[in-house]
C-alpha cells in the first residue's frame, strides 16, 4: 500500500534520499511552517506588545486546542520544547518527594536522556533505579504487564513508563499498566514522546499523574513544540525545570513564562492540528500503520527474519533484526547506520538492544512502499 506521493513536495526533505526516520524528529509542512515564520514576525514587530498583551492568551488558546486533540482541558497542559524536557520536570519536582530505600521503576526499553534522568533522581535521593527487564522479541502486550507487576514491591514509589518505546518501536498497554500503578498508588510519569499524531489520546481518562508528549514527531509541528500534562492534584507541586518569575502563582503561570525564548514552535501546534485532519486525520493513523505493517513484512522476507512483536503492538515504527554479523554494540550501530547513509542514502537508525543491531524503520504519509524494498534489497550490494 503506498501513501500519497505527491506530499513529498509538502516537506522541505531533500531529493535523491530514502528517508526512514521520521520519529527522531519529525517533518513540519511548508503550511505549518510558514505559520510558524509569520508569528516569529508577530514578535518582532513589537516585542513587548506580544510578551506582555498578547501571548499568554495565545499560549492559552493553543493549549486548548491541543487538549481538544489529545483528550485533556487546556489549562492541565503546559508547553515545553520536547519530551524529554517535560520528564526532567516532573522528575525534578519529585526530588524531594524520594528517600533512601524507595524504588524508581521504568523498563529495559527506556530512552537513552531519560534513562540519565533517572540516574541523577536516583543519585540525588539515594532512591533505587530498577530497571524491568521486558523482552525482545516480544508475543503480546502482557508480557509487559506481567514484567511490571512482578518488578514491584512496598518500595515502588514512582514509575516512568513508555506509551512507544523508543529503541524497539513497541505500543506498551499503557492503560493497563496505569491501572496497575493506580492499584498499588504507584506515582506515574508516561513518556509519550512518540504518542500524539500516531495513537489517538484521551489523557483525562487514561488516569496517569503525568504524561509528556512531542508535537514535532507526528503531528507535523515544528521542532521544539511539546507538551506536560498534569492532574490538577499534582499541579502545585509540578515546575519546570527553569525557575522565574512566576514560581508557585500557578501551574501554566509557571511554564508560560520562563523567560525570553522563540514561542512560535509551541504557538504552530494548532496549524499542525489542521494539517493532520485537513490530510485525513485519523486516516493517517490508518494508512501510516498499514504502510508499517508492509515495509516490516517486505523487510523481514527479504532478510530472513521474524517479526519482533505482533501487529497490535506495533504503530508507525516497526524494529527489524539488521542480517550482519555483529555483537550488537553502540559501535557496531555508528558504523552501520553511517554505512546505509554514504553508500546508499539511506537515513535509517540502527538501534542496539540486548546485543543485537535493530533497524528501527517509520512511516510517515511522505512515505511510500518503494522506500523499503530499496532498504530491503541493499544488504544485497557489496561494500558493508
Amino acid at each position: 500500500m503506498s501513501i500519497n506521493q505527491n506530499i513529498y513536495s509538502e516537506f522541505y526533505l531533500e531529493e535523491g534520499m530514502t528517508f526512514l526516520n521520521n520519529g527522531s524528529f519529525g517533518a513540519a509542512p511548508r503550511t505549518v511552517r510558514a505559520m510558524q515564520e509569520e508569528i516569529r514576525l508577530q514578535f518582532e514587530r513589537q516585542p513587548v506588545r506580544f510578551v506582555q498583551r498578547e501571548l499568554p492568551e495565545l499560549l492559552r488558546s493553543a493549549a486548548s486546542t491541543l487538549g481538544d486533540f489529545i483528550g485533556a482541558r487546556g489549562e492541565d497542559i503546559a508547553f515545553v520544547e520536547n519530551a524529554s524536557t517535560g520528564i526532567n520536570a516532573v522528575v525534578r519536582s519529585m526530588i524531594p518527594f524520594l528517600k533512601m530505600g524507595d524504588e524508581i521503576l521504568t523498563t529495559n526499553h527506556v530512552y537513552g536522556a531519560v534513562r540519565q534522568t533517572l540516574i541523577y533522581a536516583a543519585e540525588c535521593t539515594g532512591a533505587k533505579l530498577i530497571e524491568i527487564d521486558v523482552p525482545f522479541p516480544i508475543e503480546s502486550p502482557e508480557q509487559v504487564i506481567m514484567a511490571f507487576k512482578t518488578a514491584i514491591s512496598e518500595n515502588t514509589k514512582f514509575a516512568v513508563l513508555d506509551h512507544i518505546t523508543s529503541p524497539t518501536g513497541i505500543i506498551y498497554p499503557i492503560e493497563n499498566l496505569v491501572a496497575v500503578c493506580k492499584q498499588y498508588e504507584i506515582a506515574v510519569l508516561v513518556d509519550g514522546a512518540h504518542a500524539p499524531g500516531m495513537v489517538e489520546l484521551n489523557l483525562d481518562s487514561l488516569g496517569a499523574d503525568w504524561y509528556t508528549g512531542n508535537c514535532h514527531k507526528w503531528l507535523f509541528a515544528p521542532k521544539g513544540s511539546a507538551f506536560l500534562w498534569t492532574l490538577p492534584d499534582h499541579q502545585a507541586i509540578t515546575h519546570p525545570t527553569v525557575i522565574s518569575h512566576k514560581y508557585k502563582m500557578g501551574y501554566t503561570e509557571e511554564f508560560d513564562w520562563t523567560g525570553t525564548q522563540d514561542f512560535s514552535s509551541f504557538l504552530s501546534i494548532p496549524a499542525a492540528i489542521d494539517f493532520y485532519n485537513n490530510h485525513g486525520g485519523a486516516n493517517i493513523r490508518t494508512k501510516n500503520r498499514a504502510l508499517t505493517l508492509e515495509a516490516r513484512n517486505i523487510i523481514a522476507a527479504a532478510w530472513n527474519k521474524p517479526y519482533p512483536a505482533p501487529d497490535e503492538m506495533l504503530g508507525f515504527m516497526a524494529a527489524i533484526e539488521a542480517p550482519v554479523e555483529t555483537a550488537g554494540t553502540p559501535e557496531e550501530a555508528v558504523k552501520l547506520h553511517d554505512w546505509l547513509w554514504d553508500n546508499h542514502r539511506i537515513e535509517v537508525p540502527v538501534m542496539p538492544f540486548d546485543g543485537k543491531l535493530w533497524i528501527r524503520i517509520s512511516a510517515q504519509i511522505y512515505n511510500k512502499r518503494e522506500d523499503y524494498e530499496i532498504l530491503a534489497g541493499v544488504f544485497d550490494k557489496k561494500g558493508l
